[in-house]
């Protein structure tokens, strides 16, 4: 479970108050005062879910809040509040026993000047707690109130949970299984921030969640990418549900979602796009298609023969907005860099074999792709090294890491590559800990062995292989002299 950008202040206590009982508990009163304190004055209470009876829940600090606020002085005092309910206060506290009423006067004048100077005086409190309330609400965050913002997220169980700035909780949502809490939390899963997020799409100062459902075993293929507002109300859900065939072989529709990216738009502004990567249930093949923000309608999708593990939108060059993507490479277990066109990002990766060669993608090829060979260190490793990270420098030259191969958890043999903006590689380096990973898999039979001791990162990872489109094969391209 993650932790929030900020933690309570003050003593230790329940961040979050289940079901009318605890509600009612927390305040000292009765189920019944407290369901009317909600319906006539304002107290605070959420409700999420489906079910009958209704789920509630309420959060201490905004009960704390709203009891200094007139609304909750008014309930506490047993004032009518302006708008409320027709309904005669502790109606439903027990009278004690033998209590009588007294006759009072249909008229008295006192009585009235008091309920008189009384409503004034609310009146004039709520209109000073109003005014205070809307100057802070726009100081904090543009078109809403930073208390209000959605700022971070959590898994609990079956549940998204999204907290403001403080860590209080604004709304949750429930999901038809229990979602794989390994996936957003373990160091060996996929990066959480490929998996969710809080970020204003439209560029309007409000701010959406994105959020990837994620389960494990029959669920598998039920993943999905969901888009909320920031008030927990859901805009779009997007799971595909297409066929594709790669050589001879169909694959679809049972698609995993993997992972969201971010970036900024393409076609400028201050919008935000929003791209999704997915992935057949054997690893093999993936696709990332960029979708509308406001439906979630697919705008193009790129195929790939490997699985699809980052992302990111190249603006520094001049011409067209570039998506440079990096995954795996199925045909040689290497790792691969497309350069897609941004606007238009449709097409499928190259390939020499038919069998990993898309036959029914949407028409259309890279502007460039990249294969980085496996070190012959690791010939004999069956694993498909991806293109890890990307690094886009200002000057438009690129970095690339290229994951070799595991040998454990934290084993990892990375290669470290420099292009310019040409895409010609300029240096080659290894990461910590390379050798030490092949100690491990030469010493487990994984790898062959007898290998040099020591690594020289530009004769085992150069040259990298350049697809040429109009020869149909790969051409080796050698360190920039």
């Amino acid at each position: 479970m993650s932790s929030s950008i900020g933690q309570p202040d003050g003593p230790a206590g329940p961040i979050q108050l289940n079901g009318w009982k605890e509600i009612a508990a927390y305040l000292g009163r009765s189920v019944r005062t407290v369901q009317r304190w909600e319906k006539d004055f304002g107290l605070p209470v959420r409700r999420f879910g489906l079910s009958k009876p209704e789920s509630v829940f309420a959060a201490p600090r905004e009960i704390d809040a709203w009891l200094e606020t007139a609304q909750g002085i008014s309930a506490r005092s047993g004032a009518a509040w302006p708008g409320a309910a027709a309904s005669r206060p502790g109606a439903d506290e027990a009278a004690p026993a033998g209590a009588t009423r007294k006759a009072r006067p249909f008229f008295d004048t006192r009585a009235l000047i008091r309920v008189g100077i009384a409503v004034v005086t609310t009146a004039v409190a709520s209109v000073g707690l109003w005014v205070g309330w809307q100057a802070w609400q726009r100081s904090s965050s543009p078109g809403q109130g930073l208390s209000a913002a959605p700022a971070d997220w959590h898994v609990d169980l079956d549940s998204l949970v999204v907290t403001d700035a403080k860590g209080n909780v604004l709304w949750r949502r429930a999901f038809a299984h229990e979602l794989n809490a390994a996936s957003y939390n373990s160091p060996q899963s996929v990066p959480r921030m490929l998996r969710g997020g809080v970020t204003d799409l439209e560029g309007d100062g409000t701010r959406e969640v994105w959020f990837i459902a994620s389960y494990a075993g029959a669920q598998q293929s039920e993943t999905a990418l969901y888009v909320f507002e920031h008030d927990g109300t859901l805009r779009w859900t997007y799971r595909p549900d297409i066929k594709v065939r790669f050589g001879a072989d169909t694959f679809g529709p049972s698609w995993i979602v993997d992972r969201g990216f971010i970036t900024p738009n393409p076609a400028g502004g201050s919008s935000r796009a929003i791209w999704v990567s997915f992935i057949d249930m054997a690893l093999f093949p993936s696709a990332i298609a960029r979708l509308d923000t406001k439906t979630g309608a697919p705008l193009g999708a790129y195929w790939t023969n490997g699985s699809i593990v980052t992302a990111a939108l190249h603006t520094s060059t001049a011409g067209q907005p570039k998506l440079l993507v990096g995954a795996c490479y199925n045909e040689t277990k290497a790792g691969s860099l497309s350069v897609v066109d941004a606007l238009n990002p449709n097409g499928s990766a190259p390939a020499a074999l038919d069998k990993y060669r898309c036959m029914d993608c949407p028409p259309g090829e890279p502007l460039a792709f990249l294969v980085f060979p496996k070190p012959s260190r690791f010939a004999g490793s069956e694993a498909t090294g991806p293109v890890e990270t990307i690094t886009l420098q200002s000057d438009g030259s690129i970095g690339v890491r290229v994951r070799h191969a595991v040998a454990g958890p934290d084993a990892q043999a990375v290669g470290v590559f420099q292009l310019d903006a040409s895409l010609a590689p300029v240096s080659a380096d290894t990461a910590d800990g390379y050798l030490s990973v092949y100690s491990a898999l030469a010493a487990r039979g994984e790898a062959p062995a007898g290998a040099p001791a020591v690594v020289d990162p530009e004769r085992e990872f150069l040259p990298i292989l350049w697809w040429n489109t109009a020869a149909q094969r790969f051409m080796e391209v050698a360190k920039r002299q």
